[in-house]
């Protein structure tokens, strides 16, 4: 695989996962006081998150709308991701907030599918000169 098939497929990873970010933020968004109350938390969480998110989106799409992509950018999505998908479990695991259920299950659900996006960006970045 040349560089160039690289960048391109880095590209739709990350312009997907750019795609999911913006989508979770509008969702928190539209969404604030009862996704709120499904996860037990404060209207503030949910402005916080919002706002992580769409910059993260963002951020994502300055970058990809470069003519290349840096190793160190993808780098920092991976570990960004990684973070995301870590913090998710020890919210799950640890008693920091006392989730429903099916909270438990959204939370597992959206750290799995952030995953595949970890993988396929980490996969990537090691094929980068």
């Amino acid at each position: 695989m040349n560089v160039q098939t690289s960048q391109s497929t880095l590209r739709r990873v990350l312009n997907a996962n750019a795609v999911f970010s913006a989508t979770s933020g509008l969702f928190f968004v539209l969404a604030a006081k009862p996704l709120g109350e499904f996860l037990n938390t404060p209207p503030l969480v949910m402005t916080v998150m919002t706002i992580i998110l769409f910059g993260y989106a963002a951020l994502i799409v300055f970058n990809t709308s470069r003519p290349t992509i840096s190793r160190g950018f993808a780098l920092f999505t991976v570990i960004g991701d990684s973070t995301w998908v870590l913090l998710s479990i020890l919210l799950l695991v640890l008693p920091i907030v006392n989730f429903s259920v099916d909270a438990k299950w959204a939370i597992g659900i959206t750290a799995i599918c952030v995953d595949v996006f970890v993988t396929l960006q980490f996969l990537e970045w090691r094929k980068m000169s």
